[in-house]
């Protein structure tokens, strides 16, 4: 058995090496495990093949790692993409050839849009009409009728990286966490304005404390499905997030994302098109840190706790009334109710950096807006 499994990885490495001058056989890495990367990376990919950035008579296909975050988004981008766990063996032993390297490939930035190309195409992902029909029973149970609008709400916290990867110690990602707790004075003001609000997440630490006839903690009501998490976050009329896998959802659906509780600084999704960020503010001492002095300090692109921690900054997050300020303003963005607004200097000064990981731009043209009252807390 173990025999003919390696003559049929020869037989394909061979294959590839023969078919060169017709057509390029690549094979590329799908960070399944990650829902933000399953995402993000692959709609990445999708647009710049779209836009002739990919290289011509090619055949690429995906090969998964780790188990997939999200079962049915795999299925989905099954769809449009070729995806082979077969194709990771040989592309794990193609690897050793010196000649392999032109047989790989990736998106440009693991997931962000650096080329500002999502706002210029459609989705690739499309719902079935049997998927609509799905979808459409799901939000009956969740008391969302027909033709109502929704807002989807998820706060990261330690729990999710614990429960899928237990063995794993992720507390160097807790600066990015925050307390859900935090977000009901916003969930209250958009019910306020007749938007359902949907708290999301697959393993969250608590439920959010609040009963309200718009408000459903999906994530703890024992409905939560795979599909449903896919379907309110592409028809949702926004979300509310501090920067987490779920994200990825409405990104690659062309949905905006109302960011709170941000960090690392420098990180900011700055492609994202009709979308809103507040930061977590950075504190040296008693003294709230200016953008610039987070900037100089090193911090806008720390991406460990411990990094924050030797620097002697601290990490607050936004108060309640930052979040509420936030959403309501990206409501008003989305009802119409406020739309043209001049351009803010603040992106003027923000850093165009790159990755320190792969030397690559982190930032394309900024179409992102920070909340109108935050910035204003800024300048005073």
């Amino acid at each position: 058995m173990r025999s003919a499994k390696a003559a049929l990885i020869v037989l394909c490495i061979g294959l590839v090496w023969c078919l060169r001058p017709i057509v390029k056989i690549r094979f590329g890495a799908l960070f399944v495990s990650r829902l933000g990367h399953l995402a993000g990376n692959t709609e990445c990919y999708l647009c710049e093949r779209d836009a002739g950035m990919r290289p011509k008579r090619c055949l690429d296909i995906w090969t998964p790692v780790g188990e997939p975050a999200n079962p049915y988004l795999l299925k989905m981008f099954g769809r449009v993409i070729r995806i082979s766990r077969f194709a990771a063996i040989v592309n794990q032993f193609g690897q050793r050839l010196n000649w392999w390297k032109d047989h790989t490939f990736t998106d440009a930035q693991w997931g962000r849009d650096i080329h500002n190309l999502m706002e210029k195409s459609e989705p690739h992902l499309r719902f079935t009409r049997a998927e609509e029909r799905r979808g459409q029973r799901g939000l009956r149970a969740l008391g969302i009728p027909k033709g109502a609008k929704w807002v989807c709400l998820i706060a990261r916290d330690h729990l999710y990286l614990k429960a899928k990867e237990p063995a794993q110690d992720y507390s160097y990602h807790s600066f990015r966490d925050s307390d859900i707790q935090n977000y009901r004075l916003a969930a209250q003001a958009l019910m306020e304005r007749g938007y359902h609000v949907i708290r999301m997440g697959a393993f969250v630490n608590e439920p959010m404390k609040l009963q309200a006839p718009l408000f459903r903690d999906y994530a703890v009501s024992g409905e939560r499905s795979d599909f449903m998490d896919i379907y309110l976050g592409a028809r949702c009329a926004f979300t509310i997030s501090n920067g987490c896998g779920f994200d990825g959802i409405p990104m690659i659906f062309r949905r905006p994302i109302c960011f709170v509780n941000e960090a690392p600084f420098e990180y900011l999704s700055t492609w994202m098109k009709d979308s809103l960020v507040i930061w977590k503010h950075h504190y040296k001492g008693a003294k709230r840190m200016t953008p610039a002095e987070i900037v100089a300090s090193g911090a806008g692109l720390f991406s460990t706790s411990q990094q924050y921690a030797q620097a002697g900054i601290t990490l607050r997050e936004n108060t309640p009334e930052e979040i509420r300020d936030a959403a309501l303003e990206m409501a008003a963005r989305h009802e119409g109710v406020m739309t043209v607004t001049p351009p803010q200097a603040f992106w003027d000064t923000f850093p165009r950096s790159k990755s320190p990981h792969n030397g690559i731009a982190l930032h394309g043209e900024i179409r992102l807006r920070v909340g109108a009252n935050f910035l204003e807390s800024y300048a005073n």
